[in-house]
């Protein structure tokens, strides 16, 4: 490895004025680089005005109130010994229960590891930075412009048990009657679909769900629903060990910007680790009420956590239907005051990343691109490992085939594709060959059956269970895998005269489960980390704390 890893001179694949540029970002205190919602991009906004869009939400007293720096504190320290009282009332015994034969309820509910590991990543933030982080993805797509806050908790107090929490509730979402993970299952469902002569399309769309989710009364109905004994049965999980953690997350909601630190006191937060799973099942109990009493007008309901698309049937009596449509929507409407807003019923729709349209008996779809998408793709001078451009076709193209029913539009899908990505400097000679490999992968993997795509998934997962990884920070100039793939063959695999590794065997007889070397290509630092805006009381000037309402 030495011999073939040398100090060596390399150019820089950003040009002297990109350099400049970015160097002039990172200084100008003033400017934040914040992300827009839905993927579409970064926005430069003004300091100030960020922290004055910040403070809309942070400032609104029905969802947070702003605190000290020692209430705070105050708050974090009592998280973390709900979560050590929670720890000790659920490890397992003792050595000295064990020969005292002393009796706990629910000693065991957890694990050795996951105590380790709830304790060292608690204790670990609360030496560093154990509050969540607040910040704002920009609605560019709403008239007038509007601001969705975020409350990070990558990092914070609540991130260990926050993810125990997800572990547990994500295979129990996913259970739910109205679930669906992506874009090809859904594509997969409304395929399935036979539609009768009146039947419509709707969607609706809950507001600020996350916001607006009492957490009381979440906490409430996820109790009562992870109570019933056949979800017991179904799931493996301690029930009262589940419901206090959930608890305890709900609790952590303390936050910080820039220099105010605040609680908040209404919703879950959005960016906890189990929001998702906790806004699935919680508005998933009110479904079962909605399914029963309007299962003969509603025949195909699936929502995405806060995105719901169905098909209704009208009445041919058109005062019927119209009231019930809209007693329907008061229906919906009527589950511990979140609100949902609904788009007419009509014959075509966009729902997540598709147009859906009826089409005599059936759905027929196409990839719906948002307007004002910039689609910014690693452009070929990015130091990424050069599989990268490949995968990102393969994936894309995918896509394309698998989600839309017309054949014209796929062309028109793909060399679309291709001329962003010439936009973006790559050449048509390089680019066409892999379009060409991968539209053929395309083809070959959606004309295989389900059984067949789930026993390629094992036998990838076996594959590489049976490897061995080296982690590297990919830069062009390093040696390239081959020359890697190579020494480990000659040197660890299959050295010249020795047994190959994965036939020797261990202390107990075992053979070593070592088939191959997987390099795992770490990227180096990008824009996004070096004009992260997470942090913004490190910057110069105005603190948030000054643009308070007095």
């Amino acid at each position: 490895m030495e011999k073939i890893y040398k100090r060596r001179p390399v150019r820089s694949n950003l040009r002297p004025f990109e350099l400049k540029l970015l160097q002039t970002l990172q200084a100008d205190d003033s400017l934040i680089i914040a992300n827009a919602d839905k993927g579409l991009g970064p926005v430069a906004v003004k300091l100030q005005k960020y922290i004055t869009d910040a403070l809309v939400h942070l400032e609104d007293k029905s969802t947070y109130d702003i605190i000290s720096c020692e209430e705070a504190k105050s708050l974090t320290t009592q998280i973390v010994r709900d979560i050590d009282a929670w720890i000790d009332k659920f490890k397992p015994y003792t050595s000295y229960e064990r020969k005292r034969k002393v009796r706990r309820p629910h000693a065991g509910a957890l694990r050795e590891k996951e105590i380790q590991f709830i304790r060292q990543k608690t204790y670990e933030a609360f030496r560093k930075s154990p509050n969540a982080y607040f910040y704002l993805l920009y609605k560019l797509h709403k008239t007038p412009l509007k601001t969705r806050p975020v409350s990070s908790t990558c990092g914070s107090i609540a991130e260990a048990i926050g993810k125990f929490v997800d572990k547990l509730l994500r295979p129990i979402a996913q259970t739910q009657r109205s679930f669906f993970r992506d874009s090809f299952v859904l594509k997969k469902r409304l395929d399935e679909v036979l539609l009768p002569p009146n039947a419509l399309l709707f969607t609706m769309d809950a507001t600020s769900m996350y916001s607006n989710i009492d957490s009381d009364a979440a906490l409430a109905v996820l109790s009562e629903y992870l109570r019933r004994p056949n979800i017991m049965k179904q799931f493996d999980y301690n029930v009262d060990c589940l419901i206090e953690a959930i608890g305890i997350v709900l609790r952590s909601n303390i936050l910080k910007f820039g220099n105010i630190f605040a609680v908040q006191k209404k919703g879950v937060a959005m960016g906890i680790c189990p929001a998702p799973s906790i806004a699935i099942i919680f508005y998933a109990v009110h479904e079962e009420y909605l399914m029963m009493k309007w299962g003969t007008s509603i025949p195909f309901y699936l929502r995405f956590i806060d995105d719901v698309f169905g098909v209704w049937l009208a009445n041919p009596n058109y005062i019927i239907d119209d009231r019930s449509w809209k007693e329907f929507q008061k229906d919906v409407n009527k589950f511990h005051g979140l609100p949902w807003e609904f788009i007419p019923r009509t014959s075509s729709v966009t729902f997540m990343d598709l147009s859906i349209t009826i089409n005599g008996d059936r759905l027929s779809t196409d990839l719906y691109e948002k307007p004002m998408a910039l689609y910014l793709y690693i452009p070929p001078r990015s130091s990424h490992p050069p599989g990268g451009i490949n995968g990102l076709i393969t994936g894309q193209m995918l896509r394309i085939f698998a989600l839309c029913s017309d054949k014209e539009r796929i062309k028109t899908h793909a060399l679309n594709f291709l001329r962003r990505l010439i936009a973006r400097g790559y050449t048509r000679q390089e680019l066409l060959p892999m379009f060409e490999s991968a539209a053929k992968n395309a083809r070959n993997y959606l004309q295989r059956t389900e059984e067949q795509k789930t026993q390629l998934k094992r036998n990838r997962t076996e594959s590489n269970r049976r490897c061995i990884r080296l982690h590297r920070y990919y830069n062009p100039a390093d040696p390239p895998t081959s020359a890697l793939q190579r020494l480990f063959k000659e040197c660890i695999f299959a050295p010249p005269g020795r047994t190959p590794l994965n036939e020797l065997e261990n202390f107990d007889g075992s053979k070593i489960p070592i088939d191959k070397l997987m390099i795992c290509n770490h990227r180096h630092m990008n824009l996004g980390n070096y004009l992260s805006y997470r942090n913004i009381e490190k910057r110069q000037g105005e603190k948030a704390s000054a643009h308070l309402q007095k």
